[in-house]
């Protein structure tokens, strides 16, 4: 079984397991997405969540923005699409291969919020996306 000791574990493997091209960290163990080493660029980095409200005292969303790095628009649209596709499987709790969800019991429902235009910079293809989670407090 997986050990998913944070809540930016659990999210990190599900983004690992839904889109493995890319190589997925987190602020708390690399601090910035130019800090992850990947000769390819294709990477994916987990920002600090904020709050975005709350279920009574039992559920709370957090929002987090997830940063890609990747070599083409192409794969930035992979990207893209394999997260929502494991969303998908996610709300309806559809085997994700690799991902274990007994370990990831707090971890409720996702929604797709948001994504930003992407853009080339020096031959990389970057976007921006945000993820809401909700979270169970027990």
């Amino acid at each position: 079984m997986a050990d998913y000791t944070t809540q930016m574990d659990m999210v990190r493997t599900f983004l690992l397991k839904i889109h493995t091209a890319a190589t997925t960290q987190h602020a708390d163990e690399i601090g910035a997405i130019h800090k992850i080493l990947d000769a390819s660029n294709q990477k994916m980095f987990i920002n600090y969540p904020e709050i975005v409200g709350s279920r009574g005292d039992d559920f709370y969303w957090k929002r987090y923005k997830i940063e890609i790095s990747e070599t083409s628009l192409a794969n930035i649209e992979t990207a893209i699409n394999n997260i929502i596709i494991g969303i998908r499987k996610f709300n309806k709790r559809t085997a994700i291969t690799g991902f274990t969800y007994a370990s990831a019991s707090t971890m409720c429902h996702m929604k797709y919020a948001n994504s930003d235009e992407a853009e080339q910079m020096s031959g990389v293809w970057k976007c921006n996306i945000w993820i809401d989670v909700e979270w169970s407090t027990s």
